[in-house]
């Protein structure tokens, strides 16, 4: 069984981080805003990073994304910025729904409070949901959290790393016990590309895998079978 640390060192000698792949990293990387980097990261659910560069984009160049500003534009108009990303009537008011709560705290401010305040807090912003808090918690924060999208879902209950049908606490414990708040972040973009390229949802490519000496999946389907779907 591969241990979180194994995972981490053997994905880094695969694959090279582009910020442009990780839409909520690049934000805030740029912009060190948290607001803005929780709007990108509510654009991304459930959507691709080319449409959601395209809203976030549309967004920024026709009203900028602060929370006076969002606040201001009118229901429909915000829809419509952003209607690429898909979920667009849900994905506005949840926008407005933090613009209102960021409206009330100085972001100066939380960067006082402490990993599980600042969770919690997030968390009870309508629409904020664990995975969407705690990828700014990760990426602006540098928090010991680690978010669990599609792709690190189906790779580590592929791997067996923690049991047939992890949850997402279950999976976030794995690599948090192991690993500092610098190599969390790495781990979790990590872990996404090898979903996107290797350990795809459809004919991954197992016999490729630099992971497949410790995976139950690989292990299940016979180390000499190229798999062919998941």
């Amino acid at each position: 069984m591969c241990t979180a640390r194994e995972i981490l060192s053997l994905l880094s000698k695969t694959y090279s981080i582009n910020p442009k792949d990780y839409v909520a990293y690049d934000v805030c990387l740029n912009t060190k805003d948290v607001f803005k980097t929780l709007v990108a990261t509510i654009l991304s659910q459930n959507s691709t990073d080319k449409a959601t560069y395209i809203a976030y984009n549309n967004l920024e160049r026709k009203i900028g994304i602060t929370p006076n500003n969002i606040i201001r534009v009118g229901d429909s108009e915000l829809r419509e910025y952003i209607k690429n990303v898909g979920l667009s009537n849900s994905k506005a008011k949840y926008i407005k729904n933090a613009a209102e709560f960021f409206l009330g705290h100085s972001q100066d401010n939380l960067y006082k409070l402490s990993c599980e305040e600042l969770r919690k807090i997030l968390i009870s912003i309508k629409g904020v949901g664990e995975k969407t808090a705690d990828v700014v918690l990760v990426n602006c924060f540098k928090c010991r959290v680690f978010p669990i999208d599609t792709h690190i879902k189906r790779v580590v209950t592929r791997l067996g790393i923690v049991g047939e049908k992890p949850n997402y606490n279950q999976i976030a414990d794995f690599f948090a016990s192991s690993l500092n708040e610098e190599e969390l972040l790495l781990a979790h973009q990590l872990l996404i590309a090898h979903g996107r390229s290797t350990c795809t949802a459809r004919k991954p490519l197992c016999n490729k895998c630099i992971l497949n000496y410790c995976c139950g999946y690989f292990s299940r389907m016979g180390k000499d079978n190229r798999v062919n779907s998941s």
